[in-house]
């Protein structure tokens, strides 16, 4: 794992931008959807406020891996690096934050392919957690949420079929959210037998 250097924030700005322009334009053309605002230059809101389905009011937060992670194999907990995403703990706890409506859509542009995460998804999910000394000297740390994207029910190879997907989920969450039943998650959880 290398350490973060001054330019690499100019770089990930640039590589978001077009990126961000393409989720604007595939929301705005979506049927499920109605854009209210892009926020993604925002540092205390999710990338885009939508109303969804059954007049929802969703956010979703945008993320990419643009390249494979090289160094980080030790903090991965056996996670492939191919299904290894490196989520900075700021951005999980503002999706928290945000609500049962609010979803984690990354492009997984190695692999070609888009994962969407649901609110309770992402609290169900394997995780491991990694800190990091700030650059800048300042004693601060700074913690990196390690996904394994396997653990995602939700697994598209275009944008449009990732906004598919959270309008299905948006549809269908409440009924899961008061439910009895267990969150419907792609990790096998072993069923315990409870005796009398």
């Amino acid at each position: 794992m290398r350490e973060r250097r001054p330019g690499d924030w100019k770089i990930d700005l640039a590589r978001r931008h077009p990126l961000e322009s393409l989720m604007e334009m595939a929301i705005d053309r979506h049927p499920a959807f109605h854009r209210l605002m892009s926020s993604t230059a925002s540092m205390d809101r999710l990338d885009f406020q939508l109303v969804g389905p059954r007049e929802r009011l969703c956010e979703l937060e945008l993320k990419a891996k643009h390249q494979r992670y090289n160094g980080w194999s030790q903090y991965s907990g056996g996670t492939s690096e191919a299904d290894l995403f490196i989520l900075d703990e700021l951005a999980l706890r503002k999706i928290l934050g945000a609500g049962r409506y609010a979803f984690l859509v990354i492009n997984d542009q190695p692999l070609r392919r888009w994962v969407i995460w649901s609110v309770m998804d992402l609290v169900l999910a394997s995780k491991q957690r990694a800190n990091r000394q700030l650059a800048i000297g300042s004693g601060h740390t700074k913690a990196k949420i390690l996904l394994d994207s396997s653990d995602s029910p939700h697994h598209c190879d275009s944008i449009d079929a990732a906004l598919d997907v959270v309008a299905r989920l948006v549809d269908t969450v409440d009924s899961h959210w008061a439910a009895i039943d267990a969150w419907p998650t792609n990790r096998l959880i072993p069923t315990i037998g409870v005796s009398s």
